[in-house]
């Protein structure tokens, strides 16, 4: 059976199945200018960090307009991406918004998505550096607490459900199949210019 999620095209819902680069390549103009293929990339739960150009697909389970309107409202806990051969998906804080189990669901499914070769970008908070400004008085307890709950807007799925670890996230990534994991170098990505080094999170990037 075909994959079924809702394309956002002037705030309508169309459908169309699993699509790969060519198709995509169609619809989203992913061709640079002497025609050859673009990269195909994926921000899974885009939410208000939207990326633009490059080959970006802003993907989300819900759109709130005006601010955080996805290209594609897609829920990856009900189908697997409808893409194939992407070059690279970010995760940008969105895997700490799952449980453990929903969460290693997501890393397989976007494994499942990637090309050969194509990477994984995982940015979470970093649960110990937070927690340790917590203790030393550094940051209010709002502060604290927000991120390590979620920021609620409305969804159940704002919340915080499950916190990772650096270690525990590149060994799930080498148990899921990725070839290489390490810390993400937050080397510049053409298009996600709003990524960027801070203290209270940190980023993996896993390769296929």
């Amino acid at each position: 059976p075909r994959l079924h999620a809702g394309i956002m095209a002037g705030g309508r819902a169309n459908h169309a199945g699993v699509r790969g680069r060519a198709e995509v390549e169609g619809d989203r103009g992913l061709r640079d200018a002497g025609g050859m293929a673009a990269m195909l990339r994926i921000n899974l739960g885009s939410g208000q960090r939207r990326f633009e150009g490059h080959g970006w697909v802003n993907v989300d389970c819900v759109s709130r307009p005006p601010d955080q309107v996805p290209d594609l409202v897609h829920n990856i806990m009900e189908a697997p991406l409808p893409y194939s051969d992407v070059d690279m998906i970010a995760l940008v804080h969105v895997l700490e918004h799952w449980v453990l189990q929903d969460g290693i669901k997501a890393l397989t499914e976007c494994y499942h998505a990637l090309k050969p070769g194509g990477s994984l970008i995982v940015i979470v908070p970093n649960i110990r550096a937070l927690a340790k400004a917590w203790l030393r008085g550094e940051i209010s307890d709002y502060i604290f607490k927000v991120n390590m709950m979620g920021a609620y807007q409305g969804e159940a799925g704002d919340s915080h459900r499950w916190h990772w670890t650096p270690q525990e996230l590149l060994t799930q990534a080498h148990d899921i199949g990725f070839s290489a994991a390490s810390m993400f170098d937050w080397c510049p990505i053409p298009g996600a210019e709003s990524l960027s080094r801070d203290w209270w999170y940190y980023g993996i990037e896993a390769v296929k």
